[in-house]
């Protein structure tokens, strides 16, 4: 069965960290390729001040060119809420061969209870933890650290398979794209931080405001 990624967030905006860790993914587990899916209507947090099509145009920018990543727009198409449990199901439909292997933050899978039938995503595919430097595993909640525990396995090509989880086993860069946003609203130079800064600088969509403090990620 051929595998390929799915990295979901909202990209606002898309930064070198997320492309680097994009990279990392593919490479570990051999992917066929990843998919970067920009969300629309988030059910768990404010919606990105900026439009879900102008942040999937960065990602179209900032990973033109660079092999086995691709853009999918589905969810910044779709009306109301956006769920990672549609999104997969839908994909796995059109992808009947392919093992969904997906990825989310450390922040996120403490998170995950929260989610639109959680128990039920971790079944859909391969779930894989990027940590951030600092993350700590071990202070989950409880129901989270049993499934943890229960389904862990050795990230490598060999370990995909239904309903397991792994641990991308790289540290990531520090940027995110609330510092990044941080430094658009003070008009500051953001050259080193995002492959896309001319276009994202001239839309002057993030200067002067207080967007970089509705939410972190």
């Amino acid at each position: 069965m051929q595998a390929i990624g799915i990295f979901g967030g909202t990209f606002d905006p898309i930064h070198y960290g997320h492309i680097t860790l994009a990279g990392i993914f593919m490479d570990t587990f051999k992917l066929e390729g990843v998919r970067l899916i920009p969300t629309g209507l988030p059910p768990h947090r404010p919606p990105p001040p900026v439009s879900p099509l102008q942040r999937a145009d960065w990602v179209r920018l900032a990973i033109a060119g660079r092999p086995g990543l691709s853009l999918d727009e589905r969810e910044v198409r779709r009306n109301g809420y956006c769920y990672t449990f549609d999104t997969l199901q839908e994909l796995q439909q059109e992808l009947p061969d392919h093992l969904l292997v997906w990825l989310i933050g450390a922040d996120s899978l403490a998170n995950l209870p929260q989610w639109h039938r959680w128990q039920a995503l971790l079944d859909l595919g391969h779930l894989v933890v990027a940590c951030r430097p600092g993350s700590d595993l071990d202070a989950l909640p409880p129901p989270i650290a049993r499934e943890l525990q229960k389904r862990l396995v050795i990230a490598s090509p060999d370990g995909l398979s239904h309903g397991k989880i792994s641990v991308l086993p790289a540290p990531l860069l520090s940027v995110s794209s609330t510092e990044l946003r941080q430094r658009l609203a003070r008009g500051e130079d953001v050259s080193a931080l995002t492959p896309v800064a001319a276009a994202i600088t001239a839309s002057g969509l993030y200067l002067g405001t207080s967007a970089s403090g509705l939410y972190k990620d």
